[in-house]
């Protein structure tokens, strides 16, 4: 994670300080103090003291002050934040003061700073995650899975849990959890189950061997696959085949 930018701010009353714009990497703005309305991607939303934006890269926001608006926005790379876009609200308020720590260092830069901030950094996006896991209300939770069982299936469950919560920014704890709760299974036996689907059509054509399906489906033991595939389907593939 590297950051790139981090300043404090004040708008005053009615100022468009901030018309429509983009950033090349995430934007994440803290709001200490005041009102107004930030619109994000065509999404507006009311903001207030103690709540924070998530603007990921190249997507179109500005910004309009209802009262004077002090925050603290930070552009940073590698943190993970991409899928959060939106408004979200520091319940507890450790992120605020972290925040102001990290700014502090980087205007003081007594000897250390560089590590301390980086600390600092790490444990407001830390924070921030744990802030919007909370905060995620059910819909957005079962388009992650829905986004989930759609990338294992594109890829005939040929790529593993890491992966899959890599594309989508996600721990693989946290994607077991959402699998669990609305799929009933784990990521990894949707994985699987995905590869049994895709065997049995790989089993149709005659010309390919019970071992080359494996091989094709990600397995390297073709014995592990036939049982497998029986435990699955009540049916050994070379039974299926015949059927």
């Amino acid at each position: 994670m590297r950051l790139r930018y981090a300043f404090r701010v004040d708008v005053e009353k009615g100022n468009d300080a901030a018309s429509d714009h983009t950033h090349r990497v995430l934007e994440l703005v803290y709001f200490l103090a005041g009102s107004g309305s930030t619109t994000i991607e065509g999404q507006t939303y009311e903001v207030q003291s103690n709540c924070f934006c998530v603007i990921p890269p190249h997507v179109v926001h500005n910004q309009i002050s209802e009262s004077t608006i002090t925050s603290i926005c930070i552009c940073l790379s590698g943190s993970g934040l991409e899928p959060s876009q939106g408004l979200w609200v520091d319940s507890s308020g450790e992120i605020r003061t972290c925040l102001q720590k990290l700014m502090e260092e980087l205007t003081r830069q007594e000897t250390g700073y560089s590590m301390v901030t980086e600390g600092y950094l790490l444990s407001t996006i830390g924070l921030i995650k744990r802030e919007i896991k909370k905060n995620i209300p059910q819909d957005r939770k079962q388009a992650l899975v829905s986004q989930a069982v759609h990338i294992i299936e594109e890829k005939e469950g040929n790529l593993s849990i890491d992966e899959v919560a890599g594309q989508l920014f996600v721990s693989k704890d946290y994607l077991r959890h959402l699998f669990t709760q609305y799929v009933g299974q784990s990521p990894m036996r949707t994985i699987v189950s995905v590869r049994v689907e895709h065997a049995k059509k790989l089993l149709m054509n005659p010309e390919l061997s019970v071992v080359d399906v494996a091989e094709m489906c990600g397995f390297d033991d073709p014995y592990y696959f036939s049982r497998l595939f029986k435990n699955y389907t009540g049916k050994s593939p070379s039974v299926f085949r015949k059927n």
